[in-house]
């Protein structure tokens, strides 16, 4: 099974292709910081983040304690 990490999971079209993986089985982890995003919009099935992306060490440590397959990228 493939891990994704997608970023700004919580927008109308990220949340949407999160969704979509999620059904296709893929661990789906997202990262957003709900500045544009809502929280309602993340799927519960997925790993949830609360922070930007422009914040290097929380995305470092994350890319460190995950193997991603993909990453997708939604963040404005």
């Amino acid at each position: 099974m493939k891990n994704i990490l997608v970023t700004g999971g919580a927008g109308y079209i990220g949340s949407h292709v999160v969704n979509l993986l999620i059904e296709r089985d893929y661990n789906v982890t997202v990262i957003d910081n709900l500045v544009t995003g809502n929280l309602k919009l993340i799927n519960k099935n997925a790993q949830f983040y609360n922070f930007d992306i422009g914040d290097e060490k929380n995305v470092n440590k994350i890319l460190k304690q995950n193997h991603f397959d993909i990453v997708m990228h939604f963040a404005g």
